[in-house]
């Protein structure tokens, strides 16, 4: 079945993008947007691809090639932006009416961030040409560019970002099931579905010397809280997230305090 939507993270691989700053990489946490609405999609039921699933290149030319075969009437391209404004962008095609853009901009303002603008661009030299490539070279299928937020904000989209970046994502597969037609229901965790995880509430140990453990779900430098020593663990699993590429526990210490730290089995064990 050819997908209604294609979700393309921004950037990836050699190209880390430019809304990077000392708490996040651009190519990262798009990748991570997208494959929350990925999933998302999936428990919806609309018929959903995505660009790249890892951290890969994908030159220009390729990854609109990959947008227009798709076969999708629908693409967000999803990208943190930069220059020191603050809010969420809406780009869409010179010749779209904008009521997508509109509709997802809502959906965002609607968590608390707010939007600098939706608007389209022409091309200098052309004035028949979208200005940006993936509204210009993506060919039949609506792509809407959806900058999340500033890297360099001076007010508070790098905490907003930070902290709420699923609340956004999730707005955005709200809006456009509203826009497009589609049921749209909340997240529904596994325990509302009267389903426990079997590692939730159990005990998470290290398999190793010096695995790191990290204050939010990253796994960058700045988010590292300290390490532990073979055998040293954390007495509670609250869930397991997605995080880039990997996995990683929610955890607890006996304090109640939270942390996270990696789920693949190679480096720690469930006891």
């Amino acid at each position: 079945m050819k997908p209604v939507l294609i979700i393309d993270p921004g950037h990836g691989g050699v190209d880390p993008g430019g809304g990077s700053n000392n708490e996040w990489v651009e190519k990262d946490l798009t990748l991570q947007i997208s494959l929350y609405q990925y999933k998302r999609y999936q428990e919806l039921g609309i018929p959903v691809e995505l660009t790249r699933h890892d951290d890969k290149s994908l030159p220009p030319e390729k990854r609109v090639a990959i947008v227009r075969m798709s076969g999708a009437d629908y693409c967000h391209s999803n990208h943190i932006n930069a220059g020191g404004g603050d809010g969420a962008e809406f780009i869409h095609s010179i010749y779209s009416d904008g009521k997508m853009a509109k509709r997802l901009a809502t959906s965002i303002l609607d968590t608390g961030q707010n939007v600098r603008r939706i608007f389209s661009k022409v091309l200098p030299y052309n004035k028949n040409k979208d200005y940006y490539f993936m509204n210009r070279e993506t060919g039949k299928v609506e792509t809407i560019i959806i900058e999340y937020g500033f890297a360099d904000s001076p007010k508070d989209d790098r905490s907003q970002l930070k902290e709420n970046w699923r609340d956004y994502a999730e707005a955005v597969v709200k809006g456009f099931c509203a826009y497009a037609g589609y049921d749209y229901h909340k997240p529904i965790s596994r325990a509302e579905n009267g389903h426990v995880d079997w590692y939730v509430g159990k005990r998470v140990e290290s398999k190793v010397n010096n695995l790191r453990f990290y204050e939010e779900p990253s796994w960058e430098d700045d988010a590292l809280v300290n390490t532990i020593k073979k055998g040293i663990g954390f007495p509670k699993i609250v869930e397991k997230v997605t995080v880039g590429n990997g996995e990683q526990y929610k955890v607890e210490n006996s304090k109640g305090e939270t942390y996270y730290i990696t789920a693949h089995e190679k480096y720690v064990q469930v006891v």
